[in-house]
């Protein structure tokens, strides 16, 4: 029997090694890789309704969606992400390198011809209602048509007659008809240009009905494109931004690199402080990224850098899933208990703090998914998923391969083989220490406001509007160049990354024109540009969305926790995730650090943390609290010094192994993700003190308040009871 289940847990390590093995290259060459990693071209556009009286509807705005859905078809595109955002549509077209022809597809609506079988044109669109098709049945035998709505019956009737009265009895629909393009019989259907070829026996005047062979999935699709060459919209181009793929690719090697790097760090720290507990964990973390791929592409995912900075927030808490388990084991083991015993104990009390953690933060991705556009929505996607999965394979699949090799009592003895040290914690007072961190991040975020009132923030194009130029150069980049090149625009900044790399901020909204001239000018001296223009719609827009978001992930999240907790639990970790908050921003106002839309992921990714690292001591605290009989002052504050001493090695190495992945990509000097990046690492830090000597003083405080309040108000009811007796009895 132990040999037996010794072996189970081997074999079952071994697989899962193999199988990653095996399965990393596969996995990796299906991800699906957003503009930012591979390049291409994005817009967003302005839905208006062509009568400028009238507000465009929802039906509007959707009937443009699919419309701009066929014409992306014609550009042969793989992977095309659009997304309706309100009364705006985004685009993003992965690997687009002549963006002038996206543009102009996807902008210029859709012409709809009518047309013999010698190609040559009979009617337009203009002879249809707005919209001019709909989706229908056949009375008799219920099968999906094609009904048309005639605005000129005249002309149809003339030109449908015609065409009864010729050899072939054919009429073909087109959508943009081009020189060149002819009709073959039998290969119009399902064309996204020869959209239909119809039979016709006499001249129709209304009531016209297209049939074939549908379902009525493609009798949709038809009525969709028939309709796409006469939308009741125009489309305004207020951001746009392009990517080429040697930036991106540049990107993503650096990331992959990191990634190898970090994680060999990350499991080599777990072995170190946990021994073979921590190559268990290791294990598990390798089967929960390829997990998280493996998903993430079963649900057509699109991979982006805030989907990274996502990733990297799941990775930690995964790590984080396994250090609070061992954590509680190691502080059984050091109470006296065997092996078994502080196995057990531990994984129950480590289950509590787990569901906690993991929901707050799940709760906050969902919030942002729901209230979020664009980049915000694949980064709550991701981090959502990473706590689905942290679930099954650091916390189940971990216990199974863990429980088996306990049962079989070979680590009797040799507890520290297994787990590492597990000397008992010691207890210090960390009054003097909070006063200090309290201080220290009072003074950060005063500065921080100086700087605010006196320079303002150094606000991106994200939150400022105007246009973002990226310029690469295999050869040293010459400043004196880009200047005469961008003589004539309005420059607030020019950044040098390094010898081959500039960023340059200009005050315009650059149009379709003056992008298409810069990237000439810029292609003559071989110097490879991106070129992002924001407009002043999308910058307010963008603003109040990541306002909103993160006012009403806080209110959800204070909710929780003082459903799951008590309110004082609740006020004191939002009181600590608003100073890691403030703090960075104070120190990127100080720094003048560019504060744009990556870092929004980087204050999402901070939230996340600070949540995780609360919840765990809060829960230590809640344990002993409620342990606690005779509630003193002295008692609650040695009971919070206990907790704090418990954890502190526990957010310590959580810290550390996060960490290490930001500083790794730091050292790689990544482009596109160093803000992020930066936001992390001071984020992470303050936050890994807040947690730890921040939100555990303010709730002391509130709870010694709270109980003195108590206290006072039963000695006033005793008091009253008192008198009243005493009248009674006199």
């Amino acid at each position: 029997m132990k040999n037996k289940k010794i072996l189970t847990s081997v074999l079952l390590t071994v697989s899962i090694i193999l199988g990653s093995l095996i399965l990393i290259k596969p996995i990796i060459n299906n991800i699906n890789f957003g503009l930012d990693l591979k390049g291409g071209f994005e817009v967003l556009y302005l839905v208006e309704n062509l009568n400028e009286k009238e507000k465009v509807t929802t039906k509007d705005t959707e009937d443009t969606y699919k419309a701009i859905r066929n014409r992306i078809d014609t550009l042969g595109v793989s992977e095309p992400e659009i997304s309706i955002e309100g009364d705006k549509i985004r685009v993003k077209l992965p690997g687009v390198t002549n963006e002038s022809e996206a543009r102009k597809r996807l902008s210029t609506p859709a012409v709809l011809t009518f047309r013999n079988t010698s190609n040559e044109e009979l009617m337009t669109s203009n002879v249809l209602d707005s919209p001019g098709a709909k989706l229908d049945y056949n009375r008799t035998t219920n099968k999906p048509v094609v009904a048309l709505s005639i605005k000129d019956n005249d002309t149809f009737y003339r030109v449908t007659k015609k065409i009864s009265e010729s050899s072939d009895k054919i009429i073909t629909i087109w959508l943009d008809f081009q020189e060149g393009d002819t009709y073959k019989e039998g290969e119009c259907e399902g064309s996204k240009k020869c959209i239909s070829a119809a039979a016709v026996t006499e001249g129709f005047m209304d009531n016209v009905i297209i049939e074939g062979n549908f379902t009525e999935e493609e009798a949709q699709e038809l009525v969709d494109l028939i309709n796409s060459g006469s939308l009741p919209t125009k489309l305004t181009e207020i951001s746009t931004k392009t990517v080429d793929s040697s930036f991106g690719n540049d990107t993503l090697k650096n990331i992959g690199i990191a990634g190898i790097i970090t994680f060999i760090i990350i499991i080599l720290i777990i072995i170190i402080c946990y021994r073979l507990s921590g190559v268990i964990s290791g294990v598990c973390l390798i089967f929960y990224t390829l997990l998280v791929f493996i998903l993430f592409n079963a649900i057509d995912g699109v991979l982006t850098l805030t989907g990274i900075a996502a990733l990297i927030l799941g990775i930690g808490m995964a790590v984080d899933s396994s250090v609070i388990t061992l954590e509680k084991i190691k502080e059984e083991l050091s109470n006296g208990k065997t092996l078994e015993k502080a196995y057990t104990d531990g994984n129950k009390r480590s289950l509590v703090s787990l569901i906690d953690a993991n929901i707050t933060t799940f709760i906050a991705a969902l919030i942002l998914f729901i209230f979020g556009e664009s980049s915000v929505k694949g980064f709550a996607t991701m981090l959502m998923l990473t706590i689905l999965v942290t679930a099954f394979s650091m916390i189940l699949l971990n216990r199974i391969i863990m429980n088996n090799l306990i049962k079989s009592k070979i680590f009797n003895g040799k507890e520290k083989l297994f787990i590492g040290n597990y000397k008992k914690s010691k207890e210090r007072s960390y009054k003097k220490a909070s006063l200090i961190n309290i201080t220290t991040v009072s003074l950060i975020i005063i500065v921080g406001t100086i700087f605010i009132f006196i320079k303002g923030l150094n606000l991106g194009i994200d939150f400022k509007g105007g246009s973002s130029i990226s310029l690469k150069n295999e050869k040293a980049i010459e400043e004196k160049l880009i200047k005469e090149k961008l003589n004539d625009y309005k420059v607030e900044e020019i950044n040098k990354i390094d010898d081959h790399e500039y960023n340059i901020r200009i005050k315009d909204t650059l149009t379709e024109t003056e992008i298409k001239s810069l990237k000439k000018e810029f292609d003559e001296i071989n110097y490879k540009s991106d070129i992002s223009v924001i407009s002043n719609i999308v910058k307010k827009d963008l603003t109040k969305n990541a306002i909103k978001s993160l006012i009403i992930a806080s209110i959800a999240i204070l909710i929780y926790i003082a459903i799951r907790f008590t309110s004082r639990f609740a006020i004191s970790s939002i009181i600590a995730i608003l100073t890691d908050v403030l703090v960075t921003i104070a120190i990127f106002a100080t720094l003048r650090f560019e504060i744009n839309f990556i870092f929004i992921a980087g204050i999402l990714t901070i939230i996340g943390y600070s949540i995780n690292d609360t919840i765990v001591v809060f829960d230590m605290i809640r344990d002993k609290y409620n342990l606690e009989k005779n509630k003193t002052p002295e008692s609650l504050t040695k009971l919070v010094n206990e907790s704090i001493s418990l954890s502190l090695r526990r957010n310590m190495v959580t810290s550390i192994t996060t960490l290490t992945a930001v500083i790794v990509l730091l050292l790689m000097n990544t482009s596109g993700v160093k803000e992020f990046n930066i936001t992390v690492l001071i984020g992470l830090t303050a936050g890994t003190f807040s947690s730890l000597l921040i939100a555990p003083y303010i709730w002391l405080k509130l709870e010694i308040k709270n109980l003195k309040k108590t206290k006072k108000e039963d000695n006033e009811e005793k008091e009253i009871k008192e008198r009243l007796i005493k009248g009674i009895n006199s």
